[in-house]
């Protein structure tokens, strides 16, 4: 048995209405769940377990179920969560930080995602990415470079630099 910590207010979002997100998770991975405050216990074969806490972190960390869903029926995909406290000195420089990340009307999130083939969720103080490991490797260089106070253009031509190594 497996158990992961999520956000109290993303406790609903892995239930879903009426326990229809509960029932497609246990559907998809063959793992029973069951939450108890914002612990998530997740009971099954080993393999299907790790697969299936992934699944919990990514929905605690932003994304939407369906997305998260792809970690167990997609091959090869990954989820990596960079912590942006890991570059700011401040709550406000966080926030900042995010909102590099982010762009303008969420433009340079979109930028990413299409460039690099890969999802990006922007939750509290992570940012958590779900691709093929390659692209997620590319992406997450990309974006310590925004955080690290790249340019955009910088990030964006990195990206540009290592499509051989992006997976579409």
């Amino acid at each position: 048995m497996k158990e992961v910590k999520i956000p109290e207010d993303r406790v609903g979002v892995l239930i879903g209405e009426g326990g229809e997100t509960r029932r497609d998770f246990e559907d998809v991975t063959g793992c029973e769940l069951e939450i108890d405050d914002n612990t998530a216990r997740i009971d099954g074969e080993p393999l299907e377990e790790m697969s299936a806490a992934n699944i919990v972190r990514a929905v605690g960390r932003g994304f939407n179920p369906e997305k998260a869903f792809r970690l167990a029926t997609e091959k090869d995909k990954a989820l990596k969560i960079i912590d942006v406290n890991d570059y700011a000195e401040t709550s406000n420089s966080r926030e900042r930080l995010k909102g590099r990340v982010i762009g303008r009307d969420g433009e340079t999130r979109r930028h990413l995602e299409k460039q690099a083939n890969i999802d990006i969720s922007i939750y509290g103080s992570t940012i958590g990415l779900i691709g093929d490991p390659g692209n997620i490797e590319v992406a997450m260089e990309a974006i310590r470079m925004l955080l690290q106070g790249s340019s955009h253009s910088t990030a964006y031509g990195y990206i540009e630099k290592n499509q051989d190594k992006i997976k579409h």
